[in-house]
């Protein structure tokens, strides 16, 4: 694709403009940009972007279909559309984007961790394993996914399990508050409601206390 010296221009503008916080010159220029060349992939989704930060998801997604149109194997713009769908509840269609583009990667990261949360939504909880099982199998370190899986774990009764992905989770960030709350909520569904109360305790008051230095 040949891009114009009046293209160019006209995204650079976007893009400072973006920078800048100017969200709508930015969608100005890039608006003009395809005008001059309404096959650029590269302003369709940018603009997307901007759309999905204005909270405006409906063009958003009309731009990343947009996008899509010109290279329908972009991965990130499927997880992209996938994100915005997600965010206004529409998880069915969320998980073909991201089974478009694990098709193209298995190991796309992204895309695995949002089926997983979308599959969590929908109460798929099984699947939903399988798929931070996955992600975690690569990047064994992600917090969110350990929390994640230990929910979808509580939810199927394998409370054991769902209390090691806390710890888990906890061991690498021992003042998580949204760990301490799962994990509370699983330790009162196994009736331990001391320990539960604990964790609880835990959320307000994440570090020692300052007379234990004394």
């Amino acid at each position: 694709m040949v891009i114009t010296m009046d293209e160019k221009d006209l995204i650079e503008k976007a893009k400072r403009a973006r920078n800048l916080g100017k969200l709508e010159e930015a969608i100005a220029a890039y608006r003009s940009a395809l005008e001059e060349n309404p096959r650029n992939r590269e302003a369709k989704e940018e603009m997307g972007d901007i759309y999905y930060e204005l909270g405006r998801h409906a063009e958003a997604l009309s731009m990343y279909d947009a996008a899509l149109a010109e290279d329908p194997r972009n991965i990130l713009v499927l997880y992209k559309k996938g994100y915005t769908l997600r965010k206004i509840h529409r998880c069915e269609e969320a998980i073909q984007c991201y089974d478009m583009a694990l098709s193209l990667n298995p190991d796309f990261l992204y895309a695995l961790n949002e089926k997983g949360y979308c599959l969590n939504e929908l109460g798929r909880y099984a699947e939903a394993v399988t798929y931070f099982d996955h992600s975690l199998s690569i990047s064994p370190r992600n917090i969110r996914v350990l929390a994640s899986k230990g929910i979808a774990l509580r939810e199927m009764g394998r409370l054991e399990e769902s209390l090691e992905c806390f710890d888990r989770a906890l061991e690498l960030n021992a003042v998580n508050a949204f760990v301490y709350y799962q994990k509370s909520l699983t330790l009162r569904a196994m009736g331990k409601i001391k320990e539960a109360d604990e964790c609880i305790t835990r959320i307000n008051f994440p570090w020692a206390k300052r007379d234990s230095y004394r």
